[in-house]
């Protein structure tokens, strides 16, 4: 969208993201998705009186990660606040966050050519906090009545506050999709819009070229959940305010919804101030404080840059961008690839970790990381495959067993299943002139011309051989051996 000359746009986004802590912020009970509801909740969760929250130390690892990864600081003391506001799914009343000592301040994004975008754009970091997730609420199952799922509640989330630095709807989707990336690679979040694992808030106003970028009133678009409602949003808010000026009136501070249908927004309540939230310092939960040498420790352990990643991995494997960039979406890939690919087609590996082993994974909601697949068992199908030892219906049986914790080695596999390959041409041609024999009518129809019959002969010579004929070198003979015929 290109925006009148006479008005700029000053945006600013919040990102609620879910670490992938295996329990809760505050309690023991599992943070895992989709379970049945209400089944990962305990007292803490459930805000019974008397239970007390109690921190979860690999949350505060993980938010460390993502901070060192943006390039800000670890706050060496941080502490935790009482933001109090009552909806039906936030059991306790309040909610658990850092409002006024984040454990993490400062740091950037840098977009540019790799991103897609023509120029260069920092977009600065006010703070990371660690604070509660809400519990779920369930609309439309019953009529008139809203259903509460508390296995959200208290799930560990970080809240990422950008500096409003952001000028346009395209480089507010390439800010979320960099921080996407990122966040998956390094082992915090999975980032995942369509569970709600990432969701965004974006903060919009609108001054006149010429005055002060923050002279606008700024209004809150809550709740975008993917890329294109957040790009359809921020162009029609920054619309719908540069009317309103137009028109002599004055923005109003506000929270406001997207309709795509519609591709307008709506109001959904005004905009709180912090007073109304009455803050306070939590008095169940002690301060954070974090030492220089855990820091360095901590820093140690990050990986490459996604950016380093694929201006190193592109021309060295001769891969393009999109490749790197699937690759980067799932945590430890990059490195699985680069171990499994020594020796190997780059291309041909790339192909069975996004096509197959991505679809295992997808088939059976895992990461690739924890995931029975060892990189051993991984190379021992390309190499059976790349050799003609086995065919690729039978590469994924194996991948299917290896993935469901087969033990044994692929050698050990082939002789169990008897998926040895027939490499005797001899005692291929006799199976195939048995069949020629055998369907004498479709010898014909190939012989008067209808040469898709082949096919025919090939899928009847697998057969006969159980697939242990190589498919190319069926093709071969019986072509000869139909032509011959003639």
């Amino acid at each position: 969208m290109m925006i009148e000359a006479r008005f700029k746009a000053t945006v600013g986004l919040e990102l609620h993201v879910q670490l992938l802590a295996a329990q809760k912020l505050f309690s023991a009970a599992s943070a895992k998705w989709n379970e049945p509801p209400n089944t990962n909740v305990n007292v803490a969760d459930a805000g019974f009186p008397g239970a007390l929250p109690q921190l979860n130390p690999e949350c505060v690892q993980l938010a460390a990660r993502a901070i060192l990864a943006l390039n800000g600081q670890i706050q060496q003391r941080s502490a935790f606040d009482r933001k109090h506001y009552f909806y039906a799914d936030q059991p306790l009343g309040y909610q658990i966050t850092q409002q006024h000592h984040p454990i993490g301040r400062g740091g950037y994004v840098d977009l540019g050519s790799l991103d897609g975008l023509e120029y260069v754009k920092r977009i600065g970091i006010h703070q990371l906090q660690l604070e509660q997730d809400t519990a779920k609420s369930i609309h439309g199952v019953y009529p008139g009545h809203v259903l509460v799922d508390l296995n959200r509640a208290g799930v560990a989330l970080i809240e990422i506050v950008s500096k409003p630095d952001v000028d346009t709807a395209d480089e507010a989707v390439m800010y979320v999709r960099k921080m996407q990336n990122l966040l998956r690679h390094i082992g915090v979040s999975n980032c995942n819009m369509e569970e709600g694992s990432l969701r965004c808030d974006v903060n919009v106003s609108v001054y006149r070229d010429g005055e002060d970028r923050l002279s606008g009133t700024r209004c809150e678009l809550k709740n975008l959940n993917s890329l294109k409602v957040i790009r359809g949003a921020v162009n029609a808010e920054i619309s719908r305010q540069i009317a309103v000026v137009q028109r002599g009136d004055n923005v109003e501070q506000e929270t406001r919804g997207y309709d795509a249908q519609s591709d307008t927004t709506f109001v959904t309540r005004t905009k709180e101030a912090a007073p109304d939230y009455r803050y306070m310092p939590e008095p169940d939960v002690p301060e954070i404080h974090i030492n220089e040498s855990w820091i360095t420790r901590l820093r140690k352990t990050l990986p490459e840059t996604p950016e380093a990643v694929m201006s190193r991995m592109m021309p060295q494997y001769g891969l393009v961008q999109e490749d790197v960039e699937t690759m980067l979406g799932e945590p430890g890939c990059t490195a699985f690839f680069e171990q499994a690919v020594v020796g190997r087609d780059p291309k041909r590996v790339l192909s069975w970790i996004t096509s197959e082993v991505f679809g295992q994974l997808a088939y059976r909601s895992q990461r690739l990381v924890g995931s029975s697949l060892t990189v051993p068992q991984f190379t021992q199908i390309i190499d059976a495959l790349s050799s003609d030892a086995i065919t690729s219906g039978q590469a994924k049986q194996l991948l299917i067993e290896f993935m469901d914790g087969e033990q044994r080695t692929i050698d050990e596999l082939i002789a169990a299943h008897g998926w040895e390959v027939i490499s005797d041409d001899g005692k291929l041609r006799v199976i195939s002139k048995q069949l020629l024999d055998t369907h004498p009518k479709e010898v014909a129809r190939y012989l008067k011309g209808q040469t898709r019959r082949l096919n025919f002969f090939v899928g009847k010579l697998m057969q006969a051989t159980n697939g242990q004929a190589k498919p190319q070198n069926a093709s071969e003979i019986m072509k000869e051996l139909l032509e011959a015929r003639r």
